[in-house]
């Protein structure tokens, strides 16, 4: 087994120290694969342009002052319920190519290693804070649905993913963008 951490765990930021009124979960970000400047920093993923339309703030990741200024500014963090995996040797290509797939990671041969405390940890020192998930629904194992059971509140949204399922016919981003209108609130 390999053990694989999360690419931005060595960041200031991997867990955020300023007011977090909006926290957004996601699965795991691993070292070795494609790099990002912070969490939903791929370009198919559609994270941030459905934040740009909520909130009015351009959020652009290459601008890192400007980028985190506006994070703090409406409060928002991200943080991934996974820390490290510990991968088969010969499945390790699977875990570090392009796009991230979440089945890669949870499924019955790769191990985890959860953020839980520090999640829950965040959670309480902010009060009144909103926790969303935008992880999909097709993770059917029950270590990960009892560790995500411990994060109480969870608000799940639409997954960013431009690989994720919408209703035939339908804009996958209009899709998104409904379902977070409608569950989430920025003063």
């Amino acid at each position: 087994m390999k053990q694989v951490k999360h690419q931005l765990a060595t960041k200031e930021y991997y867990i955020p120290d300023w007011p977090v009124k909006h926290l957004f979960l996601g699965t795991f970000n691993p070292e070795g694969g494609e790099k990002v400047n912070y969490y939903y920093g791929r370009a198919r993923n559609k994270f941030w342009p459905l934040l740009r339309e909520l909130t009015e703030a351009k959020f652009q990741l290459n601008n890192t002052q400007e980028f985190f200024a506006e994070l703090k500014h409406h409060g928002i963090a991200c943080m991934d319920m996974i820390d490290t995996v510990n991968v088969p040797e010969e499945r390790l290509g699977k875990v570090l190519g392009k796009g991230y797939s979440d089945a890669t990671i949870i499924n019955g041969y790769t191990e985890r290693e959860y953020n839980t405390k520090a999640i829950q940890k965040l959670i309480g020192s902010n009060p009144g804070i909103k926790v969303y998930s935008t992880w999909g629904k097709g993770q059917q194992l029950m270590e990960w649905k009892g560790e995500i059971a411990k994060v109480e509140g969870l608000i799940p949204l639409v997954s960013p993913s431009m690989a994720a399922w919408v209703p035939k016919g339908t804009d996958k981003f209009e899709f998104m963008l409904a379902d977070w209108e409608s569950k989430i609130k920025f003063e």
